[in-house]
């Protein structure tokens, strides 16, 4: 496969992959309970772990407007809802299955939102319980009146490279045995993304940075991340910190596929941005941090 289409299946720019859903759609109380009505709308259940019934996604509404459920929007002539469900046992999670565009944009959108309904209940204000408005994308305090919307919070992913093109992974503690991963962290108050990811870097892996380049974004709503996605150069060694880190290294691309047949390592699944730009330097496809 060549770097040019593993760039493309990526997605890694923002104008690479067009919201395959409209979210700028009439949110008003009479237009939403139109589109519920409408022959072909779907809504997707959920549980609290991402997990759902893949095959088809959704299923189709019936009777009067579920005051639980939030919506997404409109793809085509069809409309998207969601509702949190109970612990599905079987199914797919958002994690490890491998979705189209249109439904990871769909299940990712419609976790996040869920996720902040649950834990946004009441007013941060005046303690007042709110009341959705906007299909479940806002809420007004019948309080104070103060209006609440979803909250993001960002985050740092990075590819290292060395001056061998090896590639730097690590295992947290509280990950799934043997499961590495890209280097990552949160975007502190008041401090930009970049600075984040000189901070992170330094402090969990002893690695100074010599060029970065930013590749692009994913929404991971567990509960409600912004994955800012970069490449980086390193001469450091590196050295995990032993505490959020539990071990790490450098690997080469023949290092990790004879880490991964022995199962020694295993990487994270195919929904997430970590996962694609792991597969895109394997294949040759990452753009040079300099």
């Amino acid at each position: 496969m060549s770097g040019e289409r593993i760039r493309t299946e990526l997605q890694l720019h923002p104008w690479d992959e067009p919201n395959l859903f409209d979210r700028a759609v009439n949110r008003d109380p009479q237009a939403i309970a139109a589109a519920w009505r409408q022959p072909g709308t779907r809504i997707i259940e959920l549980d609290a772990d991402g997990r759902f019934w893949p095959q088809p996604l959704g299923v189709p509404t019936q009777g009067p407007l579920d005051e639980e459920a939030a919506y997404l929007g409109r793809a085509g002539q069809r409309h998207w809802f969601v509702r949190r469900s109970t612990p599905i046992s079987v199914g797919s999670t958002i994690r490890e299955a491998e979705l189209d565009g249109l439904q990871r944009q769909l299940l990712m959108a419609g976790l996040a939102v869920l996720n902040w309904i649950e834990r946004s209940r009441y007013c941060a204000r005046c303690g007042t319980r709110l009341r959705r408005t906007r299909g479940g994308f806002a809420a007004q305090c019948p309080g104070c009146g103060l209006e609440h919307f979803p909250r993001t919070d960002p985050a740092v992913i990075v590819a290292v490279l060395d001056h061998q093109d090896r590639i730097f992974l690590a295992h947290q503690g509280a990950w799934g045995t043997n499961r590495a991963s890209l280097l990552a962290g949160f975007v502190e108050s008041g401090e930009s993304a970049e600075n984040a990811l000189f901070r992170e870097l330094a402090e969990e892996a002893a690695l100074q940075i010599d060029a970065f380049r930013y590749l692009g974004s994913q929404p991971w709503p567990f509960p409600r991340s912004l994955m800012l996605a970069y490449v980086a150069r390193s001469g450091s060694v590196g050295r995990v910190d032993g505490i959020e880190l539990e071990w790490g290294g450098w690997y080469s691309r023949t290092e990790l596929a004879s880490a991964e047949a022995s199962g020694e390592l295993v990487l994270p699944g195919h929904g997430s941005i970590a996962r694609r730009v792991v597969d895109a330097w394997r294949a040759g496809g990452l753009p040079s941090p300099e």
